[in-house]
């Protein structure tokens, strides 16, 4: 379905949009990855005590959730641009908080801030590159916008391994990627217009024009027919699935360093050195994602997801299993993870509800996580065999829902609908 024409607005090259509103991708992996390197930093060196650093990591990860619940909703109910330029000056000020800091309180200001902002700006940026975007690239821009949270994160930990060593100013210079990076993209931005797809939906709202994009408004309506399906189905699927990515993610080397006689700096370069391999299967998904093949590798990646976390069960303990875990795990995601849930959510929901629903969807999915990882150093003190057959299952549990949820084109491509009559929509669900 070609973009709605009810208003002429400037051109704009759609890869653009997709890079630039995609940066807040970068700036989420570098701020969330950067600030946990920041932070010990900070220990050494200024003195943040244990206690701390476990309160300023929390506020950043909860700030994130929350700002994605509020974001966007801000987003539908205001426009695109506006958010995603406000969010954007947030971040700046959010980096350079805890950039200039010295103490505890500034820095858990700034990290306050730089959540919410990071958060706020993902469904809204989201939600402007698929608007942006045409069914024969859609899907390609928005796993580029994925492609970019694994480039900030090695962004950063580049940064990290080339400053580290110098004390403070390592802390400092991880903080300055953030401000510096999010200094320009806050420039670039300004050459986005608003989405047309919003304007239409606006005006058509003021107009009392009964479609779809106009009518469909409301926080009920993602549980009222036909969006309460997909809705769910998201929220279980996303939030099952990013439980084993992070809480694995957040306790891999713990695991090896404790229990595999792995040493972090060992274990950290190896999996530096396998981010190009990541890189290169997004590359490969973006070439696949708006073909009939899209589901045959969400499927092939769900086995590589779920087998990944078996191998150390298999095998024990150690660099090898470690290593293979990630890779395995981490390839199989990259075709049943959030790559793909970018697509599905934005595809799933009309444009005054794409920037709530996947708000609400981010939030879920980092929050659940957030809570489980607490009692996890106690469940893998117990049995490291049952804490890597739970993060299996909960794996098969997502990819299950969402194969069973999004095969057979049960779930509608919005943006070739939302032009129609409300009412013969719902009487069609």
């Amino acid at each position: 379905m070609s973009q709605p024409t009810a208003v002429r607005r400037r051109a704009v090259n759609p890869w653009w949009v997709g890079f630039v509103a995609g940066m807040a991708s970068f700036l989420d992996g570098a701020a969330v990855t950067g600030n946990a390197f920041a932070l010990v930093i900070y220990q050494h060196t200024i003195g943040l005590t244990p206690t701390e650093i476990g309160v300023l990591t929390s506020v950043l990860t909860f700030g994130v959730a929350i700002g994605a619940l509020v974001g966007g909703r801000l987003g539908d109910r205001f426009g695109r641009r506006r958010i995603f330029i406000a969010t954007m000056v947030l971040v700046v000020v959010g980096g350079l908080l805890p950039m200039l800091a010295t103490s505890f309180w500034p820095i858990l200001a700034g990290l306050s801030v730089l959540g919410l902002a990071v958060g706020a700006d993902i469904p809204v940026s989201l939600a402007t590159i698929a608007e942006a975007a045409s069914d024969t690239n859609r899907g390609k821009i928005l796993v580029l916008s994925n492609l970019l949270w694994g480039i900030g994160i090695g962004a950063t930990v580049l940064v990290t391994s080339l400053t580290a060593a110098t004390g403070r100013f390592g802390a400092q210079a991880i903080y300055g990627l953030v401000v510096v990076v999010g200094l320009v993209v806050l420039l670039l931005r300004l050459t986005i217009p608003e989405s047309t797809s919003w304007i239409t939906a606006r005006d058509e709202r003021r107009r009392g024009v009964l479609s779809v994009r106009a009518q469909t408004i409301h926080l009920r309506d993602l549980l009222q027919r036909p969006l309460r399906f997909p809705f769910l189905v998201l929220a279980g699927f996303f939030t099952l699935v990013s439980v084993p990515i992070q809480v694995f993610g957040s306790y891999v080397a713990y695991i090896g360093a404790n229990y595999g006689g792995v040493p972090v700096a060992t274990f950290s370069v190896v999996i530096l050195l396998g981010l190009p391999l990541a890189v290169i299967a997004q590359v490969f998904f973006m070439r696949i994602i708006d073909t009939r093949f899209r589901l045959t590798f969400f499927l092939a990646g769900g086995v590589l997801f779920v087998v990944g976390y078996l191998v150390p069960v298999l095998f024990g303990i150690n660099l090898t299993t470690l290593v293979a875990a990630v890779f395995l795990a981490g390839l199989g995601t990259v075709f049943c993870g959030e790559p793909i849930f970018r697509v599905w959510a934005n595809e799933a929901f009309p444009t005054m509800l794409r920037g709530t629903a996947q708000g609400f969807l981010f939030g879920l999915a980092r929050i659940v996580p957030a809570v489980l990882l607490a009692p996890v150093p106690a469940l893998i003190a117990a049995s490291p065999t049952v804490f890597f057959i739970t993060l299996s299952v909960l794996a098969a549990a997502g990819v299950a829902i969402g194969w069973g949820g999004f095969h057979g084109n049960r779930v509608v491509n919005e943006f070739d609908h939302e032009d129609e009559p409300v009412d013969a929509v719902l009487a069609a669900a």
